[in-house]
């Protein structure tokens, strides 16, 4: 990864701080993911500072966990503009600089896409959104020579949870109902994510685009 420019959302925890600490020259740009103008000026800084980009990596992400009955229509609203709107947007205005090296998309989704659970239904939603941009994108993008992959994630021992308004119980709860669901028996690891990730940026994924790498621990078999 430290041979490439990279642009990585949501790098402040979980996935996403543990992808970026295996990147040697670390720089940050604090954004709203869901602001098209902070957005534009993020990658003007790319652009200025390093002149190409290689890859996008989409990891940004909210995972609110509630039944339908307690669903605020403003938590909905803002799980769309994060995991949907705010990777559209981040892909489209990255296009050039991707286009003139012929870089790569990796967008992070989930195996609830296929294994939904009932308190997750819109984050689940929200992924499956993100499931069916990433192949069209891939025979969109692929006349420029850029490559799109996505990977469906499993439940990983990360912050995100910890975003929630649920209790203690609930968390304990949730965390065994989770568990239960996933073959290998155990949440995954963030690192065991980030090395799919180096693995779908490097030249050895050269012939891979439009592909689902599952990192779920048979979460969704």
């Amino acid at each position: 990864m430290n041979q490439k420019v990279i642009l990585l959302t949501g790098g402040g925890s979980g996935i996403g701080q543990v992808t970026a600490q295996g990147i040697d020259s670390l720089d940050y740009v604090v954004a709203d993911i869901t602001d098209s103008a902070d957005i534009a000026a993020a990658i003007a800084h790319i652009q200025q500072r390093h002149q190409h980009l290689d890859v996008v990596i989409n990891n940004a992400g909210m995972a609110p966990v509630q039944p339908l009955e307690e669903l605020d229509m403003a938590d909905f609203d803002r799980v769309y503009a994060v995991n949907v709107r705010g990777l559209v947007d981040v892909t489209r205005q990255a296009l050039p600089l991707l286009k003139a090296s012929r870089g790569s998309v990796i967008n992070l989704s989930t195996s609830m896409v296929d294994n939904p659970m009932g308190t997750m239904s819109v984050y689940s939603f929200s992924k499956a959104a993100v499931n069916h941009l990433s192949p069209a994108w891939a025979k969109d993008l692929a006349r420029h020579g850029v490559r799109v992959n996505y990977m469906s994630v499993g439940p990983i021992e990360s912050p995100i949870y910890d975003k929630t308004d649920q209790t203690e119980e609930e968390r304990q709860a949730h965390t065994k109902a989770v568990t239960s669901n996933v073959t290998l028996g155990r949440f995954g690891t963030a690192d065991e994510v980030t090395s799919v990730i180096r693995f779908l940026i490097s030249d050895q994924a050269s012939y891979i685009t439009g592909a689902d790498y599952a990192v779920d621990g048979g979460f969704r078999l």
